[in-house]
């Protein structure tokens, strides 16, 4: 013990004098020589001034448990807790901020910093409603927080909440709302379902250093469903800069002859935007030639723009997608010369491949690309997971380490391209090619000699710079070659070894926010529900009164509204009640996501974009799914799982057929529990995965035997 209280007299010494790492190092010696209290408190001023706060965390921990009615204690420690859960946001690790936050609000319910940062995750990760207990607790605590006030109601407008202006004015006061920037007010008048106030507050903005928060405005608008106002938003914005000649400048230039809305308000909704968008493709080439792009900012991040949204509207879009990719590489190499020789590659024994993402977390990409990883770094090959910045969590680590390496690039688009250049790639493989903007910039400069992607997003993209799309055999129709502009390279069966998550715990309906009734879900966001799903929903809701249509928010209540109008009209028009037979619930993580269908009865998958992941997840769940195929591969995944689960019964010919399959089984539990049986039962023959990943594995060699383009 003496030598305990020697170590602790050192530390206090090293304290004083402000060496905290000798002071830290001396309290490690009195606590293993069994000093206490006192050794413990030093050790946590050390440790908290020298910004060691895992250590400190370490330390509070034992002094509350031996002192849990000490309220100093417990609010030091949610305090660490919180300070640590801020810091690991700052780098990216959601999982690790989204703990210490949990962690500080279950020492201290009421730690007001803890409230605001677990709601303010809750919201970046568009997941508002988990937000909103978080905020009423914080906004009891601070009644006088007019910053709390207002992220408070700015959410529950995010969740649908009507009268945006009146609501904002109830709880700022008119000082307050007065005071507050237009644009922020113009974004809850956006979500609130007032699209010209909010266009009006963009184009109100003269200041070109306003450029980026009025970007950010129009974003919103598009989010909202509100295209047409989206795109002139933009244009103001590409005005502000110059136009154009400053950034984000090219980029809005970009959105206002390419944004499309996420729901559509019906057909004649979607012929009008589709229309927009090819004329807007032809401007594109017209406007913005080599000579007029050279005097504009050459930043990378203008050119990150994504197309997404085109594939949901279940057309042929290989031309507009390959006349935006030529522009697009030219564009790219204009802008960044240094990159228009290819790379070289590794040249080594062991050859280099890079999967390359901004999703390789907790989403569809991580659960459906795992297995490709492992099996390229099984074969020997040196594999790196490239996830692009600002995201991560425990499953890029944990796909890190099947790989081999993880690399998280820092900075600017044109540092993150150097430093993937620096991997010497031999092939570099875009399993969802079109969904991240900066992905697209990427591929379109050539990370590799050998360039591949997949259907991660399922929908070709037209870059020369790619070799092949590695797609799915049984998910492809017959005239598959046609509606790709790459080189088609196939696999069997599922295409990957889906690793299946821990099954859902039994919940009541009441505790999943479902309603009672035979209940039909249709597991996907607005953007995804094509016009042609609305018939098979009116139909089933006609048949059956008792049947209950259970759909998902979009992230912005505008997309929500839209498609609620419409499928609220279809129902109508067919008989049913829209007001007792259709639901929403908010985006939820995936736990939850996996009891709701557990729940449920049967699942009715969308036209022309069909469930993959989804489905999946749904089968597992032990939830019957209901399919009509489309004409390309994203409107068939399921009825190619459906298939080889030997369940062609679900698998239906039009919309009335899907409507009078789905509402057979939502109302016969018999014959529901028949099915789950099957899908149990064959689950594991679909999920194994062997013969899609052999075949990966020799689509891999080939590719890496093949000479390499210079394109």
């Amino acid at each position: 013990m003496a030598s305990a209280q020697a170590a602790l007299e050192r530390a206090r010494g090293a304290f004083a004098r402000g060496d905290d790492a000798a002071a830290l190092r001396a309290v490690d010696d009195a606590l293993a020589g069994g000093a206490g209290d006192d050794a413990l408190a030093l050790g946590v001023n050390a440790a908290l001034r020298a910004g060691d706060l895992q250590r400190a965390v370490a330390w509070l921990e034992r002094l509350h448990a031996a002192h849990p009615g000490q309220v100093q204690f417990a609010r030091l420690l949610a305090t660490a807790h919180n300070n640590l859960g801020s810091r690991h946001l700052a780098a990216g690790d959601v999982d690790g901020a989204s703990t210490a936050f949990a962690r500080a609000l279950m020492v201290q319910p009421e730690h007001p910093d803890a409230l605001f940062n677990r709601a303010r995750l809750a919201i970046d990760l568009r997941q508002p409603a988990r937000a909103l207990d978080d905020l009423g607790r914080l906004r009891a605590l601070r009644p006088d927080d007019l910053a709390v006030a207002l992220l408070h109601v700015e959410t529950e407008i995010a969740l649908g909440a009507e009268q945006p202006q009146a609501r904002l004015r109830a709880a700022l006061g008119d000082a307050g709302l007065a005071a507050l920037d237009p644009l922020r007010t113009a974004a809850a008048l956006s979500d609130g379902g007032d699209a010209e106030a909010a266009l009006a507050a963009v184009h109100a903005e003269r200041r070109p250093d306003r450029a980026l928060p009025a970007a950010d405005l129009a974003w919103r608008l598009g989010a909202n469903a509100q295209a047409p106002q989206a795109r002139a938003a933009f244009a103001h914005v590409a005005s502000l800069c110059g136009p154009g000649r400053a950034a984000p400048g090219l980029y809005a230039e970009l959105a206002a002859r390419l944004s499309l809305p996420m729901a559509y308000g019906g057909t004649d909704d979607l012929a009008a935007e589709r229309a927009a968008f090819l004329h807007g493709i032809d401007t594109l080439e017209r406007d913005l030639d080599p000579a007029t792009l050279a005097g504009r900012a050459p930043l990378l991040e203008q050119l990150a723009w994504s197309n997404q949204m085109l594939a949901y509207q279940g057309e042929d879009d290989r031309t507009p997608l390959a006349r935006y990719a030529r522009w697009l590489r030219r564009t790219a190499l204009g802008f960044a010369p240094e990159f228009g020789a290819a790379p070289r590659g590794s040249r080594g024994p062991r050859r280099r491949i890079g999967f390359i993402s901004a999703n390789f977390r907790r989403s569809t990409i991580g659960a459906y690309f795992a297995s490709w990883i492992g099996t390229a770094a099984a074969a020997g090959h040196e594999v790196t997971v490239v996830q692009l910045p600002p995201a991560w969590d425990a499953e890029t680590e944990r796909l890190g380490r099947i790989g081999g390496r993880l690399l998280r690039p820092q900075g600017d688009l044109r540092a993150i391209a150097t430093a993937i250049r620096g991997l010497d790639l031999d092939l570099a493989l875009f399993p969802d090619l079109g969904v991240d903007g900066r992905v697209s910039v990427l591929a379109a400069l050539r990370m590799a000699p050998r360039q591949v992607m997949a259907w991660g997003h399922p929908c070709t993209f037209g870059l020369d710079t790619i070799d092949a799309f590695i797609g799915c055999a049984d998910m492809e129709p017959q005239d598959a070659a046609d509606h790709y502009h790459e080189r088609l390279l196939l696999l069997p069966g599922a295409g990957t070894a889906w690793q299946r998550p821990p099954p859902p715990a039994p919940l009541p309906r009441a505790a999943l926010g479902l309603p009672q009734g035979h209940v039909c879900l249709v597991p996907q966001q607005p953007y995804k529900v094509h016009p042609d799903t609305d018939r098979a929903l009116a139909r089933l809701a006609a048949a059956d009164p008792e049947a209950r249509i259970v759909l998902f928010a979009g992230e912005r209540p505008g997309a929500t509204r839209r498609i609620r109008a419409r499928l609220a009209t279809a129902l109508a028009a067919a008989g049913a009640d829209p007001a007792q037979q259709l639901a929403f619930l908010p985006l939820v993580d995936r736990p939850r996501f996996l009891a709701i269908c557990a729940a449920a009865d049967v699942m009715l998958d969308t036209h022309h974009w069909s469930g993959g992941n989804t489905t999946l997840d749904c089968l597992h769940a032990g939830l019957p799914a209901v399919t009509v195929p489309g004409a390309r591969m994203r409107g068939r995944q399921s009825s190619a799982l459906l298939h080889a689960l030997d369940l062609p019964e679900l698998v239906c010919a039009d919309a009335d057929a899907q409507a009078a399959c789905a509402g057979a089984i939502a109302a016969e539990p018999a014959r529901r529990v028949a099915l789950q049986t099957r899908i149990e039962a064959a689950l594991p023959a679909l999920l194994d995965g062997t013969a899609a990943l052999a075949t990966l594995r020799s689509h891999l060699d080939e590719l890496l035997a093949e000479a390499p383009r210079h394109g």
